[in-house]
Order: C-alpha cells, then structure tokens, then sequence
C-alpha cells in the first residue's frame, strides 16, 4: 500500500505542469480579469448593500433608466462579434479582414462610449430635486462609468493589437496577442450584463 503522502504528489504534479503550460501573456490576463473582478463584485456588494438599506428607492418624481441602455448593449455585443471575426479571420491569415474587424470593434467601443456618455445625459436631464435620499441615481452612475472606464482601458491593447496585425506579427499558428485581447472584450460584456441586469431588477 503506497505511502498517504506519496498518494498526492500526482495532483500536485498536475497541478504545476498546468501552470508552466500558461504563457506569460495568459497568466498576466488571469491575474488582470481575477483583479477585476474582485472589483466588479465589491462595487456590485456594496451596491446591493446600500440598497437594501434603503426602503425607498426610485420615487415616482425620479427618472427611470435611460432606454439608451438598451443601445448600449447592442453596441457591446457587436463589439464583442467583431473580435470573434477578428480571431476566425486571423487563423485563415486574411489580414485584411482581421485589420477590417479590429477598426470595427474600435469604432464599436467608441460609439458604446458615446452611448453612455448620452445615457448619463439623460439621466441628469430629468432628475429633479427632491426631499427623498437615495443614492439611485449616483449607483447608477457609479458603476456605469467604472465599467466606462474599463471600456477606456480596452483601447490600449486594442491599439497594440492592431499595430501587430498592420506589421504582420500575428500568423494562423501564432497570435496569442489577438485572442487574449479579444477575450478581455468578451469579460467587459459579461460584466456589462451582470452589472445592468443587477441594477434594473434592484431599480
């Protein structure tokens, strides 16, 4: 009968080689979506916090959420497409084509950001004063513009992305780069859906 302590080393073997097949660019993004979302879900905690301490939330006399939300969504989503496209495309080697879906997905996440910047418009155009506190409509600007500025961030490796794709540094066989980027806009959508899906049923 083998030794209790010898009956672990195999998991733990296993669980090594897993790390040292992770290339440095993945484990960076890991670490980077781990981070954030431990700040999504805080912001998100003390968001449901601050609400429940709050019988009354949204009075007749407040606004409801911008139907530009609606817009926003969309907007993301076909953000989120575009890397997609831009990924398939880039294993064929059509160069063109993923340089075509990366202009795309940038125009996309700049129109996503107009979109709330008029969301937010909205938002303040028709709040009127009232002798109620709540925090409805800061939270509702809170966590929109921390998610804005996630979206902000995204542009930087989107640039860097997209200067490799001009000089033909990416291949079929080799464009980590492309695809972990194009993940880190599919994480940006996934938490714009829970983030909106929390406020509008907590509103």
């Amino acid at each position: 009968m083998p030794h209790p302590s010898l009956s672990h080393q195999g998991p733990r073997k296993s669980r090594g080689s897993l790390l040292e097949r992770l290339t440095t660019g993945q484990l960076a993004l890991y670490v980077t979506l781990c981070s954030l979302t431990t700040l999504f879900g805080a912001s998100l905690v003390g968001y449901l916090i601050t609400r429940a301490q709050n019988p009354v939330w949204r009075t007749a006399d407040m606004p409801p959420l911008p139907r530009g939300l609606a817009v926003s969504t969309v907007i993301l989503i076909g953000v989120s497409l575009a890397f997609r496209w831009a990924v398939r495309a880039v294993r064929r080697n059509a160069f063109q084509t993923v340089e075509r879906a990366l202009w795309l997905a940038g125009a996309g996440a700049g129109a996503f950001l107009l979109a709330q910047v008029q969301n937010w418009r909205v938002m303040a155009a028709a709040t009127v004063p009232t002798d109620t506190k709540t925090l409805y409509a800061f939270t509702f600007y809170a966590l929109t513009a921390l998610h804005a500025l996630h979206v902000v961030a995204g542009f930087v490796p989107l640039g860097v992305v997209l200067a490799r794709v001009r000089h033909k540094q990416y291949s079929s066989s080799r464009n980590e780069g492309l695809r972990l980027c194009a993940l880190y806009w599919d994480y940006l959508l996934v938490v714009w859906l829970v983030l909106l899906t929390t406020i509008a049923l907590t509103t």
